[in-house]
């Protein structure tokens, strides 16, 4: 992992460093942009782009101070809609990766978007939370990508894309990972104790850092920003989930062995991601 992380130069400036997107939030749900925005940065992305309704504009102006706010015009809704689509597409044109789902939520407009999104885009693409339950409407979509993809499903959302239960995809967990990877040419983190990071050619990385108390509100928003950040700065899909993974698990243990497994929340891991990547 360590000679995976993105090597530092002394002659950049922050546009070397990427410009990611993360397209999240809505009304009550403005957790999710932090967290991701603020992972983004934390693993070194040069630029973070926090794409998110107008309605929670105000919230997201005070919470992060070094994201870069965009709203996007909502009608008062407290949510994207299916007129939102002009101004996200102006919105992630430039950037170099895009995070599309954390806090997001699901109806007919959102789902629409996603759809439209993954059609059109063409930088490396993080899909998360309520971004894949949008998906596991019409499943088939992700193989309209044109550019890569990663999704980041727990157990439960996975179930959903593959129309099966929860328990089904805990038994043979790497088998449907691979699966999903090969079936929609497309690479899957596929969340829990010992998560599986998968690709279209067949590779399986099973991680090993983590611990209980991270099965918290929040950490998969944290892992999506990881993810995103590193693709922003330029590493291979493969490689981007495989180090936010390990990263993320580890910032975890770290987290643990000051909260301790029950008290533990994603913030806490948030804050231990500079020593994890420190160690």
């Amino acid at each position: 992992m360590k000679s995976i992380l993105p090597k530092r130069k002394d002659n950049s400036h922050k546009g070397t460093y990427g410009r990611v997107g993360i397209i999240a939030g809505s009304r009550g749900m403005t957790g999710a942009p932090y967290l991701s925005s603020q992972a983004a940065l934390r693993v070194g992305a040069g630029l973070v782009y926090t794409i998110v309704p107008k309605f929670i504009e105000d919230i997201m102006c005070i919470k992060l101070t070094e994201a870069i706010i965009k709203p996007i015009e909502d009608m008062g809704r407290g949510n994207f809609i299916s007129k939102s689509v002009v101004e996200i597409m102006e919105a992630i044109e430039g950037l170099d990766a895009l995070a599309l789902g954390p806090g997001y939520g699901v109806d007919i407009d959102r789902i629409y978007l996603v759809e439209r999104i993954i059609k059109s885009c063409k930088i490396p693409m993080v899909i998360d939370a309520d971004g894949i339950n949008c998906i596991s409407h019409n499943p088939d979509i992700l193989a309209d990508n044109k550019k890569d993809i990663i999704i980041t499903p727990h157990p439960g959302e996975m179930a959903r894309i593959l129309g099966k239960n929860t328990g089904e995809i805990q038994e043979k967990r790497e088998y449907y990972a691979k699966y999903i990877s090969q079936k929609y040419n497309i690479y899957v983190v596929l969340k829990g104790n010992k998560t599986i990071v998968t690709s279209p050619e067949g590779d399986i990385y099973v991680n090993k850092t983590g611990n209980p108390g991270m099965a918290t509100a929040g950490s998969g928003d944290v892992l999506t920003g990881m993810i995103v950040g590193f693709l922003g700065q330029g590493l291979k899909p493969f490689e981007a989930a495989k180090l936010g993974v390990y990263l993320h698990g580890l910032a975890g243990d770290l987290a643990c062995k000051d909260k301790g497994e029950y008290s533990l929340i994603a913030s806490d891991i948030l804050e231990k991601i500079s020593e994890s990547m420190k160690k």
